[in-house]
C-alpha cells in the first residue's frame, strides 16, 4: 500500500492561501487604494450654437394635378410612358377625333348659311328704310324687315359661338400636359370610354421640381419663427437612405396653430434639381431658428440618460470621477448643449463611464475623446450610480 506524503497537504494548502491573497489584492494599487479606471476625456467648451428644431415630415410636390378629360369618347392613344417626365403642353392622350370634327363642319357650314340669310334681311332692311320715307311702305312692313335682320345677326353671333365651342372640344380630344412635371400611372388604357367630368382621373402629374418638405414644429417656437420671417432659416433635410443633408429653406408658415396637436405647420422648399427627394417620401427635418450665445458644449457621448435624468461624469482636480446630473438644452448628433450641471473648461468622460462610480480614480487616456454617434441610451435595467 502506498503512503500519502505528509508535504502534499500543506503545499495545497499555500497554493490555496496565495491565491486568495492575488484574489484579495485584485483592483488595488501600489498603496493599496482602488486601481484608476482608464477613461477618455472631453472639455466642455463655450461658444456660440444654432438652435435648431427637429421634426418628422413628408415630400410633397410644389404642384399635383389630376388628368381628366375634358370631353367624352373613345381614348384611341396614349403618348407617354408611366413615370415619364414631361413639359407643359406636352401630348398625353388622345381621344377619338372624328366626331368632334363633324361637329365642328356642320357648326361651320350653318354659321355660313345664316350669315348669308343675315346680309340678304340688312339689305332688305335698308330698301324698306328708303321706302318707308317715300311711304311705298308702311311704317309697320318696315318696323318688321329691321326686327328679321336683326334676328338674322344674332343667330350669326350664335353659330359663331358654337363653332368656337366645337373647336375647342376638337382641341380637348388631344389632351396635353397643364403643367411640367412626372407622370404617374395611367388608369384608363386606350380602347375605353372616357366621359367628361369623370371621378377618376386618367393620369397624375406630380411636379418635383421644386417640392417642399411638409412638417410641425411645437407652437413655443412661433415667436422665434416670426422672428426670422424676413430671413427665411435654412432647413436640412435628411432621407432615411442616409448620405448628405439636402438644404431647403422654410418658405410657408400656417396661418394658424392645430388646437389638437399644439403643432403648427411649416414648409421648406427644396430646389430637387437632381430629384433625390420624391412625392410622399418622409424625411428628417432640422430648421434653425436662432443662435445660443455662450453655450456650454460637449460631445453626445458624455451624457447618459437614467431614472434620475440625464447625467455625466466629470473628471475633478483630484483626478476622481464626480457624478453630475445635467439638463441638456439641446441634443445634436454629435454634441449636447448643456443648460445646468455642467460649467465650460470642466473635463468630462466620453468613453468608459460604464465601469466608473462616484469618487472613483480616473486614468486619463492620451488624446481627446471621440464625439459619439448621440446622447447615450440608457442600458436596460441599469440606473446611474449614486
Amino acid at each position: 500500500m502506498t503512503r500519502r506524503s505528509p508535504a502534499l497537504p500543506i503545499l495545497a494548502l499555500a497554493l490555496a492561501l496565495a491565491g486568495g491573497a492575488c484574489s484579495r489584492g485584485e483592483g488595488k494599487g501600489a498603496a493599496g487604494g482602488a486601481r484608476p479606471v482608464p477613461v477618455r476625456t472631453a472639455i466642455a467648451a463655450e461658444r456660440t450654437m444654432p438652435v435648431e428644431v427637429r421634426a418628422v415630415g413628408k415630400i410633397v410636390s410644389s404642384e399635383s394635378v389630376a388628368v381628366r378629360a375634358q370631353v367624352s369618347g373613345i381614348l384611341v392613344a396614349a403618348r407617354f410612358v408611366e413615370g415619364q417626365a414631361v413639359k407643359k403642353g406636352d401630348l398625353l392622350l388622345e381621344i377619338d377625333r372624328r366626331p368632334f370634327q363633324a361637329a365642328l363642319s356642320e357648326a361651320a357650314a350653318k354659321l355660313q348659311q345664316d350669315r348669308a340669310r343675315s346680309e340678304n334681311a340688312r339689305d332688305d332692311a335698308k330698301r324698306y328704310a328708303d321706302l318707308v320715307e317715300r311711304e311705298f311702305v308702311t311704317r309697320q312692313q318696315f318696323e318688321s324687315a329691321r326686327a328679321t335682320a336683326a334676328a338674322a345677326e344674332a343667330q350669326v353671333a350664335a353659330d359663331e359661338a358654337a363653332v368656337e365651342r366645337a373647336r375647342l372640344n376638337l382641341a380637348y380630344a388631344s389632351i396635353r400636359a397643364p403643367i411640367s412635371g412626372r407622370t404617374g400611372r395611367l388608369l384608363v388604357h386606350p380602347g375605353n370610354l372616357v366621359s367628361a367630368g369623370a371621378a377618376e382621373p386618367l393620369v397624375t402629374l406630380e411636379q418635383v421640381k421644386p417640392v417642399f418638405a411638409e412638417f410641425a414644429v411645437p407652437e413655443r417656437n412661433l415667436a422665434a419663427l416670426r422672428e426670422r420671417h424676413a430671413t427665411p432659416p435654412p432647413a436640412l433635410i435628411r432621407t432615411s437612405g442616409g448620405g448628405a443633408p439636402i438644404e431647403g429653406t422654410l418658405a410657408f408658415v400656417n396661418n394658424a396653430v392645430d388646437p389638437a396637436t399644439g403643432t403648427i405647420l411649416l414648409k421648406a422648399r427644396v430646389e430637387n434639381e437632381d430629384e433625390a427627394l420624391w412625392p410622399g417620401q418622409l424625411v428628417d427635418v432640422s430648421l434653425r431658428i436662432a443662435e445660443l450665445a455662450r453655450a456650454v458644449v460637449v460631445p453626445a457621448s458624455a451624457v447618459a440618460s437614467g431614472q434620475q435624468g440625464d447625467y455625466a461624469y466629470v473628471v475633478t482636480a483630484e483626478g476622481k470621477a464626480q457624478l453630475r446630473l445635467v439638463v441638456v438644452q439641446q441634443a445634436g448628433e454629435t454634441e449636447v448643449v448643456i443648460a445646468k450641471g455642467i460649467a465650460a473648461g470642466e473635463r468630462v468622460v466620453v468613453e468608459g463611464q460604464l465601469r466608473l462610480r462616484p469618487d472613483a480614480p480616473v486614468e486619463v487616456l492620451p488624446g481627446e475623446g471621440r464625439p459619439g454617434p448621440g446622447p447615450a441610451k440608457q442600458v436596460e435595467g441599469r440606473t446611474p450610480p449614486r
